[in-house]
């Protein structure tokens, strides 16, 4: 049995969306270089739009990180893992708090149904946190690679 058939569900799921944020994450990034010029004719600081930019290619980073590691079967990357999908989770919150989602009364079923799918996202999310933090599977999974001396 090879390597990749004994990766656990929680595992794959988690570099999935690792990857699919980062690609989301590099969109973003490339719209708003695009838009930088547009923006030094407005009046932007050099600073704030560092700042901007800095943050966000660091944080892509450390979704690369998370996502080589959990590939190289390392610790590191599990709990980079981690902490990666609660600070996206914290970001989908945010969103939802501060007025992109409607969070109290819908207007029409397709809100209804937006919202209720937005509910299962952070039960997905929260349960692949705690899967890929504590799960029995998880743990027999990059504790192998540990006792075998990491490759």
């Amino acid at each position: 049995m090879s390597d990749t058939t004994k990766r656990p569900p929680t595992v794959w799921l988690a570099q999935t969306l690792l990857i699919i944020f980062t690609l989301l994450w590099l969109g973003a990034l490339v719209i708003n270089l695009a838009k930088l010029p547009s923006r030094v004719v407005r009046g932007a600081s050099i600073t704030h739009v560092t700042v901007l930019f800095s943050t966000m290619c660091g944080f892509m980073v450390v979704l690369l990180a998370s996502l080589w590691g959990l590939a190289k079967r390392k610790m590191y990357g599990r709990w980079l893992a981690v902490v990666s999908l609660i600070v996206l989770w914290a970001f989908i919150l945010l969103a939802q708090l501060y007025g992109l989602w409607k969070v109290f009364g819908h207007d029409s079923s397709v809100e209804l149904v937006v919202a209720a799918l937005f509910y299962v996202l952070h039960g997905v999310f929260l349960a692949l946190i705690l899967r890929l933090a504590f799960a029995k599977s998880v743990r027999e999974f990059f504790r192998k690679e540990m006792e075998s001396g990491g490759s």
